[in-house]
């Protein structure tokens, strides 16, 4: 009876742990690093791809009052009476051209994705700009990361 209870016992304290230890990764997975008054935009930085001076990535962006009303402007006319959540892009650094792309960009409403565009469009990163905040983020988990 008493290996019955220490086996539950070192059974239930894994269990915990591991729940514990994915919470945790969850809660790091998306950082912030971008915010105003429209949208706080978050980095994913478990997904961070790195290929030949090319980084790639998602960031999560969640959106005020205000910032809804701004997307819901740019929505086909459908999607404008939708309860929109938030935006997932997926941004493209090329490190040796100093340029960036967003190469997708989805607006989310209800769990789902209700709207969905991309660019091939590069732009470059300037100083002061968003692109060069989430960029930075980028480098510091990468730098975390090597560490």
């Amino acid at each position: 009876m008493k290996k019955k209870i220490l086996v539950f016992t070192i059974l239930f304290f894994i269990a915990a742990i591991t729940v514990c230890s994915t919470a945790m990764a969850a809660s790091t997975k998306f950082v912030r690093a971008y915010r105003d008054s429209n949208y706080d935009m978050y980095v994913n930085r478990v997904n961070i791809i790195q290929n030949q001076g090319v980084i790639s990535f998602w960031v999560k962006s969640v959106y005020s009052d205000q910032g809804k009303a701004l997307v819901r402007k740019e929505l086909p006319k459908k999607h404008r009476k939708a309860p929109i959540q938030y935006g997932l892009d997926y941004f493209v650094f090329d490190t040796k051209k100093g340029k960036y792309n967003i190469k997708l960009a989805s607006v989310y409403a209800n769990e789902k994705e209700i709207y969905r565009e991309g660019s091939k469009k590069w732009l470059p990163i300037k100083d002061g700009t968003i692109a060069a905040v989430l960029i930075n983020e980028v480098n510091k988990a990468l730098a975390e990361k090597n560490n």
